[in-house]
């Protein structure tokens, strides 16, 4: 019984791990293709999709 909801568990896991990784996009400031959380913003009515990585930085460069 242990054996069966363990498998159980890992299962949900292992779905809910893929299912958050969401689709590919390109990052509007470096021009990567990444996957994981993704930013937006308009700027004088121009939608930007940036990365994760790209974010930090310019919360970095803006203390």
């Amino acid at each position: 019984m242990k054996k069966k909801i363990m498998a159980l568990l890992l299962t949900v896991v292992t779905v809910i791990s893929l299912t958050a990784c969401g689709k590919p996009f390109t990052c509007d400031l470096c021009g990567e293709e990444k996957t994981g959380k993704k930013h937006t913003e308009t700027v004088l009515g121009v939608e930007i999709t940036y990365c994760h990585d790209c974010y930090k930085d310019l919360k970095e460069m803006l203390k």
